[in-house]
């Protein structure tokens, strides 16, 4: 029990590399430039904040795709989600567990939409979810005659109620909850078993089986659940505006970053946690970059150049090993004592 509690401390552990090193990366920085944005209270508190909506954002594109699944949609069910639901709070005065409950109801309806969909189309989820991005665009426009939603044009009592869960502390005890939800589904339970299966080897997961059709849609049901969180803590930003020409996608790939990373670092932890470090070091990185005055599209630059360098490293990792063990192998005479030449 004890080795086992070690070596799990010291996987976590190394998940806290990626966001501790780019923090140290950019205090040093700021220590050797003397600028004092970067120690403020407010960048700080962006930092965290930023990372629960991103966070779950996240979890809802790495669900799906964890299966196999590639899906565009996550961004606008959420908008729309939010128009919908928040809209339709606000028309009775309800309070923000109602507007939210109403949220959820909304994005997991809409997520189900899609979910239906691909199943019965039976084309690949990449063109279902382009498709429905489209359409659901399109309903933006023209719900409650396309005015989107805007949460700020209340009173200011309400309108602090309806911020309730995007304050401190109140937004990270509502992250940690939606952690342990989801860390409990992906991982005691057979439907994160069956997730996993299907997204290893389909054939053989359907042939001991494994029904990829519940599935499906029980993975679109926790998807949309985590999209009404999403919703309602994207309207507490600014307002909601209704989009087009696939420009929800940018609320979607706002979060990829995480997706990206945290999927990497689930090897070490788990799925949420993992995703949970890559939002905290992308906003460390992206807050970094803010308080130097880099321009946008030198971050955007800097950014890829990161997530590639991250996703090479992880697409390769067999490779370093063999050229690592072949290096060592090297270091060893023929009786196989350690050489001091390579």
């Amino acid at each position: 029990m004890a080795t086992k509690l070690k070596k799990l401390s010291i996987n976590y552990a190394k998940t806290l590399i990626f966001p501790v090193g780019i923090y140290l990366v950019f205090a040093i920085i700021a220590l050797c430039s003397q600028n004092k944005v970067f120690f403020t209270g407010s960048i700080t508190s962006k930092i965290f904040t930023d990372s629960v909506t991103s966070t779950i954002m996240a979890l809802a594109i790495a669900i799906p795709l964890s299966g196999g699944r590639w899906d565009f949609a996550p961004g606008i069910i959420a908008i729309l989600g939010g128009i919908i639901g928040i809209n339709l709070g606000m028309s009775m005065n309800a309070n923000v567990v109602v507007v939210l409950l109403l949220c959820i109801i909304s994005t997991i309806i809409l997520a189900l939409i899609e979910g239906f969909l691909y199943i019965f189309i039976k084309v690949p989820n990449m063109i279902i979810s382009l498709g429905v991005v489209m359409v659901y665009e399109a309903l933006t426009a023209i719900v409650f005659s396309g005015s989107g939603v805007n949460i700020y044009n209340n009173t200011v009592e309400y309108t602090n109620e309806l911020l309730f869960f995007s304050k401190q502390p109140w937004c990270y005890i509502l992250l940690v909850a939606i952690m342990l939800f989801t860390w409990f589904l992906l991982y005691k339970t057979k439907f994160g078993a069956d997730t996993k299966s299907l997204s290893m080897n389909p054939r053989i997961a359907i042939n001991n089986g494994v029904n990829e059709k519940k599935n499906i849609i029980l993975t679109y049901l926790l998807v949309g659940f985590l999209l009404g969180f999403v919703a309602l803590l994207n309207a507490c930003k600014a307002k909601v505006e209704p989009t087009n020409n696939l420009n929800s996608a940018s609320l979607m790939y706002s979060s990829m970053a995480p997706v990206l990373i945290g999927l990497f670092l689930a090897n070490y932890s788990n799925m949420p946690w993992g995703i949970l470090m890559g939002a905290i070091g992308m906003n460390v990185l992206t807050y970094g970059m803010q308080s130097f005055g880099i321009d946008s599209s030198i971050q955007t630059i800097i950014t890829g150049i990161v997530i590639v360098a991250i996703m090479a490293y992880t697409a390769n990792r067999g490779i370093m090993k063999e050229i690592i063990e072949g290096i060592k192998f090297k270091r060893k005479d023929k009786t196989g004592n350690e050489s001091t030449n390579i």
